[in-house]
């Protein structure tokens, strides 16, 4: 049978739709797509259904004596599903995940057989297919982030997964295995931005490097979750980011040195050097280096700027680390938000330049390449 996998989140902060658009394509693949939108409904409307369903089923709620036919109880359910989802998205773009794939189905006894559904229980493996994209997911988001320059979570809006067959039937399946007020300002995806993204994520997805970053990344996305863990989070993702990147930015820093000396020398000296400082460096030495790779163009004001940040930032999490009190309502999240998303497109940036002109560089401001 065909499945159908459908997963949403709100985008919250940072990114609004383009004036005049209701629904913006974003990446696509083989049976799968991005989609950024205004309103799910329409394409949710099996999905939602199924949810009714369960619902239902789990109120025990099929019985003939209940008030009102099947069609018309679900009918109520599914309204009461988008009035709550509708609730709950306000004026807030919508990325919608879309895939639709070959499953193998084993129709078990019914729970409830209808003209055009069916429910029953354990009838294909959706813990594999959800599997599946969970990096693919992380990607997209990471990638739409990097378009705005402000902070940007996701919230969870709506999943579902069904199966169709040839003759239109519906395969419904139950598994049975077991922060503080801030201001949001959003601004629409610029000209160009599809283009990006289609880069970043193409980028961001197949490389295996920075899966750790991206895994945090998302977990310090996710809209109302505790500051103190979206800081532990954004911290741990920043640190990765730059030991991950250190070597790689110490040869390039190395290696582009123009040394007035006799170049032989001058090379076999800063080799000793080299050899005598690995392993010694610092966690604010790595940071200088990589922002004086990354960033070649950023003014000194600017730099300083970062450097003052990184320390700030470090000094917190280390007293946290030794036990110190802390105010959780008053942790820098936006501080660290933006620095490490700053951070994060500028290596982005320089991997999808390396790609086309391996001699091009990170512009100053990276969001708006």
């Amino acid at each position: 049978m065909t499945y159908t996998h459908l997963r949403a989140w709100l985008v919250i902060g940072g990114i609004a739709m383009p004036p005049g658009t209701d629904k913006l394509p974003l990446v696509s693949g083989d049976g799968w797509s991005y989609t950024l939108q205004r309103d799910i409904d329409a394409t949710c409307f099996l999905s939602d259904r199924g949810a009714a369903l369960t619902h239902l089923m789990l109120l025990g709620a099929f019985g003939q004596t209940k008030v009102g036919t099947l069609e018309e109880r679900l009918g109520e359910g599914v309204n009461e599903i988008r009035k709550a989802r509708r609730s709950k998205t306000g004026s807030y773009p919508v990325l919608l995940f879309e895939c639709k794939g070959k499953v193998d189905v084993t129709l078990g006894e019914p729970a409830q057989r209808h003209n055009d559904f069916v429910l029953t229980f354990d009838a294909f493996d959706k813990t594999a297919i959800r599997q599946a994209f969970v990096r693919q997911h992380r990607s997209i988001q990471l990638a739409l982030a990097m378009e705005s320059s402000s902070r940007v979570r996701f919230d969870d809006a709506t999943t579902g997964m069904y199966c169709t067959d040839d003759d239109g039937l519906t395969v419904y399946s139950l598994s049975m295995t077991a922060g503080s007020a801030e201001g949001i300002g959003s601004s629409p995806l610029a000209q160009g931005a599809t283009e990006r993204l289609h880069q970043r994520f193409a980028q961001l997805n197949k490389s295996a490097e920075l899966d750790s970053c991206m895994r945090l990344f998302a977990d310090m996305a996710i809209h109302g979750r505790e500051p103190f863990r979206v800081f532990n989070s954004g911290w741990s993702a920043f640190e990765i980011l730059i030991n991950k990147t250190f070597r790689e930015y110490e040869e390039r820093f190395f290696s582009t040195l123009q040394l007035p000396h006799q170049p032989d020398m001058a090379a076999l000296y800063l080799e000793s050097v080299r050899k005598k400082l690995e392993g010694k460096h610092s966690l604010v030495d790595r940071f200088t280096m990589v922002s004086s790779v990354l960033l070649p163009d950023q003014s000194s004001e600017a730099a300083q700027t970062d450097v003052a940040s990184f320390k700030k930032i470090k000094l917190l999490r280390d007293k946290i680390a030794h036990g110190s009190e802390f105010d959780e309502g008053r942790m820098p999240i936006a501080q660290l938000s933006d620095l490490l998303m700053k951070y994060l497109n500028a290596h982005s940036v320089r991997g999808m330049n390396s790609e086309s002109s391996p001699a091009r560089t990170a512009p100053t401001d990276s969001r708006n390449v």
